[in-house]
């Protein structure tokens, strides 16, 4: 089994990676070095410079990670006796991820960097990669006990919200990079000179929306780690969560204050992917530990216990 969980630990931390690759191609105005698609310029290898290299490189990459990934996927299914269902569905659960991340790639050059496609490209390979993360995590689960302390009601709600809070604020941020509104506000926290939130309209309205979500993720994050304390968890997916919300929140910051530096935009890149894992983590570790017995509960446990 620990040669299962390992490629697909493996497997999640490249995606990751290719996430900032990605990123890297749309800040250096590559994303139409190759203007056809699969193939880049008619060829399966074109003649290279620095924009080609950059797109040609990350269509390698990503064609790598798929053979890797189907590669897993007949270890897993060769082994689906021991690894049981869970593992198979959420390695089939991926597979349709990634073949619609394949399409979104090839639509998003078809369509000259339409800000729907390079929104849903990212959301997707987001998506994927998380996928991964769970596909590593239930097959990790099956080599190892783990003890998981009891949960709230309250938190597994709680985790939902800050999921579609992740999600909602990623959407926004692609709309952001691709509608080229990072510094529809130039300044922070207010925005132009005026207050936090001058308009909802136009593109400093998706800029002020965008920074409004992440108040409300940061909330919700922090929200996490008082739930758990309180119940007597560890802290640790909680603590990862709000400080890579914290993370990402300051790097954002920096990108306005800075101007858009590429080496800042791509670390607000790998700041979003990793908030997204880390949540991801945290919505499974909350919801596959079992429920804590409400206070009306306990007592009439207990009243049978006396009877």
């Amino acid at each position: 089994m620990r040669r299962l969980s390992r490629p697909a630990a493996l497997l999640v931390a490249c995606t990751w990676a290719l996430l900032v690759f990605g990123a890297s191609v749309r800040v250096h105005g590559a994303g139409l070095a190759c203007p056809d698609w699969p193939l880049c310029f008619g060829e399966i290898v074109p003649p290279l410079d620095f924009s080609v290299g950059l797109e040609w490189g990350h269509r390698v990459v990503a064609g790598l990670i798929s053979l890797g990934f189907l590669g897993l996927g007949a270890a897993v299914f060769q082994r689906r006796a021991a690894v049981g269902r869970g593992p198979l569905v959420l390695w089939f659960v991926a597979a349709i991820a990634l073949g619609v991340q394949i399409v979104l790639g090839g639509l998003t050059v078809l369509e000259l960097l339409a800000e729907w496609t390079v929104t849903s490209h990212l959301l997707t390979g987001n998506a994927f990669c998380a996928l991964l993360l769970l596909l590593a995590l239930s097959l990790r689960d099956r080599e190892v006990s783990v003890s998981r302390a009891a949960v709230g009601a309250t938190q597994r709600i709680a985790a939902v919200v800050l999921a579609a809070l992740v999600v909602l604020q990623l959407g926004l941020g692609g709309f952001v990079a691709s509608s080229f509104a990072g510094l529809a506000c130039g300044d922070w926290p207010g925005c132009n000179g005026g207050g936090w939130f001058p308009t909802f309209s136009g593109l400093v309205g998706l800029q002020v929306t965008h920074r409004l979500v992440a108040y409300l993720l940061l909330g919700a994050a922090g929200l996490q780690v008082v739930l758990s304390w309180r119940q007597g968890r560890r802290l640790t997916a909680a603590g990862v969560v709000l400080g890579a919300v914290l993370f990402q929140a300051a790097v954002g910051v920096a990108n306005v204050w800075l101007r858009l530096p590429v080496e800042v935009t791509l670390l607000h890149s790998f700041g979003a992917a990793g908030v997204a894992l880390s949540t991801t983590w945290l919505v499974r570790e909350v919801w596959v530990s079992p429920v804590a017995a409400s206070a009306g509960q306990g007592a009439a446990a207990l009243a049978v216990e006396g009877a």
